[in-house]
């Protein structure tokens, strides 16, 4: 393959294939060089999402930890590098980004719904049930944020397999189901039958790659290319509902035997 070389009008004008526009609150999940060669690099790019999006609008970047993933909450400091790909960790570092305060699944944005989308990530709403830790994809978490606000994801040169934010759509179907149970009891031993952070169990994880044709039929799929890279976009509440309805309607289709049974005895439990 030829190695392309990106400007950052080319960048825009594929964000704005995707439907980006001013004002929005978007997320990118990236491989910078998947592009081929960036003219300017990195700061091309967020200067390329930070023009579109407009003063009104807010950039923001997963700050992940995953390297020793099961040690994150015990190194876990606010100036710790991401290791989800260069970008993020460039962005990181910019003037004026905030970052939200959580070991595993941080996020770092800036723009003018920067700091709301960022704060007190730990602050309330703790899922007990979430296989990340309490807080990770709690209702005060950014991820939980997006969906409200409506915020859209855009990857660049990676699949949706890195979709952080299906992980939202794991606690809330597990809380779906063992809401049911009316035996505290039995609730609980249900409960504590799931994965929880280092602690092996049974836990609805999925590959969102795999979703990728239902919401490409719903029409919720936008794609462009520019330079080497494929760029998709969606918006986070419509992604995050479209996935909870087929697990809910189709859960044969996405699951494995044994959360298929935890479903079923939730269900026998109501």
């Amino acid at each position: 393959m030829d190695i392309c070389t990106v400007t950052k009008e080319d960048i825009k004008t594929s964000l704005r294939q995707l439907g980006l526009q001013a004002g929005d609150i978007c997320i990118v999940h990236s491989s910078l060089k998947s592009f081929g060669h960036v003219d300017g690099g990195a700061q091309t790019v967020i200067d390329a999402f930070e023009e579109v999006l407009g003063k009104e609008g807010t950039l923001a970047m997963p700050t992940l930890c995953q390297v020793d993933f099961l040690n994150s909450y015990k190194t876990w400091y606010m100036d710790k590098p991401s290791d989800v790909g260069y970008l993020t960790e460039y962005f990181r570092k910019q003037m004026y980004v905030y970052r939200s305060d959580e070991a595993t699944h941080s996020v770092a944005a800036r723009g003018k719904m920067a700091y709301e989308l960022t704060k007190e990530h730990c602050g309330y709403g703790p899922h007990p049930l979430c296989l990340f830790g309490e807080y990770a994809m709690a209702e005060s978490s950014p991820w939980a944020k997006l969906y409200r606000m409506n915020g859209k994801i855009v990857f660049i040169g990676v699949s949706m397999r890195k979709n952080t934010m299906k992980h939202t759509v794991e606690v809330r179907l597990v809380e779906h189901y063992s809401d049911m149970v009316k035996d505290p009891v039995k609730a609980q031993e249900l409960k504590d039958q799931l994965y929880q952070f280092g602690k092996p169990g049974i836990w609805p994880g999925f590959d969102a790659e795999e979703m990728v044709p239902v919401l490409r039929e719903k029409g919720q799929l936008q794609e462009a290319t520019c330079g080497n890279a494929k760029l998709l976009c969606v918006n986070a509440k419509e992604c995050c509902d479209t996935y909870f309805e087929e697990f809910i309607t189709r859960p044969e289709k996405w699951f494995k035997e044994d959360f298929l049974a935890w479903r079923q005895a939730c269900l026998d439990n109501a």
